[in-house]
């Protein structure tokens, strides 16, 4: 399973002007993923447009920093399906995935801005920018884990 991860508004308030404050809310994500070894993050941060992906990991704890295995690549306007463009994020995870032959792995994404995602989108784990990653949307994350991983244990053609 892949958890497409950004960063403002979610491992921590945004705005954050406290540079103490930034990842406060990662080991909170850390816990929340622990019942979940199969779930791999891929960053979709928009510091991925000016960070490496081992500057981006370094702040991460130890728990997050192992299962995250790539950022997702920036796109343009033909990298994606029409009715993805104007979901920039939304389309970057699509490509990300189809570029990885993942296009039917389980996915969500935890992020704070819906505008970025397709209205409805059933995988966007919505933090509340101005608090980030807290109990409640652990909850709706775990729950959404356990949803993909029923979906993915089930043989293909089977009924849900």
């Amino acid at each position: 399973m892949i958890l497409f991860l950004d960063f403002d508004g979610v491992l921590h308030e945004d705005p954050c002007f406290d540079e103490g404050r930034l990842f406060a809310r990662a080991p909170d994500l850390g816990q929340a993923l622990e019942p979940f070894p199969e779930v791999h993050i891929v960053l979709s941060t928009s510091w991925r447009t000016q960070r490496t992906l081992a500057e981006m990991t370094q702040p991460l704890p130890t728990a997050l920093r192992k299962r995250v295995i790539d950022a997702t690549p920036l796109i343009t306007s033909s990298d994606s399906t029409a009715a993805l463009r104007p979901y920039r994020r939304h389309a970057e995870c699509a490509c990300w995935l189809r570029g990885q032959g993942h296009e039917q792995t389980p996915w969500v994404a935890l992020d704070d801005r819906p505008s970025l995602f397709a209205p409805h989108c059933e995988q966007l784990i919505l933090c509340e920018s101005n608090v980030g990653f807290v109990d409640a949307t652990a909850r709706r994350l775990q729950a959404a884990l356990l949803r993909g991983r029923f979906r993915r244990s089930q043989p293909i053609g089977a009924a849900v």
